[in-house]
């Protein structure tokens, strides 16, 4: 039919023109139509910051277009109403700490972790490098900014607790997320709670600061990942496959020497950004050692599940009698898929 088209283009005539011109929409009906992307909606546990690199590197070099997503992020205020959010179905995915969708997921709502990109919890207490600091009950009338509505909420008491530390004893201050780093950072409190690879570098511009860790004083808790909604699993589930593959290879890119590429994109998509592209390489350094020795972020081990969900209980913060597959899958991830996607192929 193109063929017929272009004889009756070049051949003169009025009625020639006409009678092509009449063919284009037989033309177009032939043809195969463009295939529309698939749409999913995210909800972050915060703004832009070292977490969220593979994400904006994703936009930055087309993989998500090339894995047929339309994707809507939204910035967020905290893992537990990114949590509350995405279980009531307001977003298909959500991202930040899983440790926030296994308590959500305890009391009912339908969530899954589809990926988990630490080995380690970030989760700790920053705190002036002047303090005498060698164990958790130094933290004694010091004053401690946390945030009520953030992941760590759930889990002060029951971390001093185990520790030896009553919460009368402290004097923690509850604050907006917006605001926790800054109050630190000016002199309002002596700690605060806090990812602390994350945060480390940022704080130190300001004020010489050390740090602890949860997980190296009993508390391991599940770390960072992507949640999804279960009805979003079973109408969306091979997009969300394809969404989660493609995050998964990016993670593997940055880790094998790309940190600066992607923190670079951070600030092309988000130039506004509260962050440099230096503070985001600074992050990274930090964090990179809690990703382990994996090759390939994002799948999740039963066994970790197991330990996580038996200090969990412990700090009962979730019920007893709970088992791994409630909480996580792996059939969200093709790491071929997502290989191939980042190579270009």
């Amino acid at each position: 039919m193109l063929r017929s088209l272009l004889e009756c283009v070049f051949q003169p005539g009025r009625r020639r023109l006409m009678s092509a011109i009449a063919a284009l929409p037989l033309i177009a009906a032939s043809m195969p139509a463009a295939q529309a992307a698939d749409k999913l909606t995210m909800r972050l546990e915060w703004s832009a910051y070292v977490m969220h690199l593979p994400f904006y590197l994703a936009m930055e070099k087309g993989w998500f277009k090339a894995a047929d997503i339309d994707l809507y992020m939204e910035d967020g205020n905290g893992s537990i109403t990114m949590v509350q959010l995405v279980g009531n179905g307001k977003f298909d995915l959500g991202h930040g700490a899983l440790s926030s969708m296994a308590v959500g997921a305890s009391k009912g709502l339908p969530l899954t972790s589809v990926s988990e990109y630490l080995q380690k919890s970030p989760l700790g207490i920053i705190y002036d490098a002047k303090l005498d600091i060698k164990s958790v009950k130094d933290f004694v009338g010091k004053k401690m900014i946390y945030t009520p509505a953030s992941f760590e909420s759930p889990f002060l008491e029951p971390f001093f607790t185990q520790n030896g530390v009553t919460m009368s004893s402290l004097n923690m201050v509850g604050v907006e997320a917006s605001a926790k780093m800054s109050s630190y950072m000016t002199g309002a409190a002596e700690a605060f709670v806090t990812t602390v690879p994350a945060d480390l570098p940022r704080v130190e511009e300001k004020r010489p600061s050390k740090a602890i860790l949860f997980a190296d004083y009993g508390m391991n808790l599940p770390t960072f990942g992507i949640v999804a909604n279960a009805e979003a699993l079973k109408t969306k589930g091979p997009a969300i496959k394809r969404f989660v593959s493609v995050v998964s290879a990016a993670w593997a890119y940055i880790l094998d020497g790309h940190a600066e590429e992607a923190a670079q994109a951070v600030m092309k998509q988000r130039p506004n950004a509260s962050t440099t592209a230096e503070r985001l390489v600074a992050e990274f350094k930090q964090q990179a050692p809690y990703f382990g020795k994996t090759t390939f972020p994002g799948p999740q081990s039963k066994e970790e599940w197991a330990k996580a969900l038996k200090v969990m209980e412990a700090a009962k913060v979730i019920s007893p009698g709970t088992t791994p597959e409630k909480y996580f899958t792996n059939d969200y991830i093709d790491a071929a898929y997502g290989k191939s996607i980042v190579a270009g192929k």
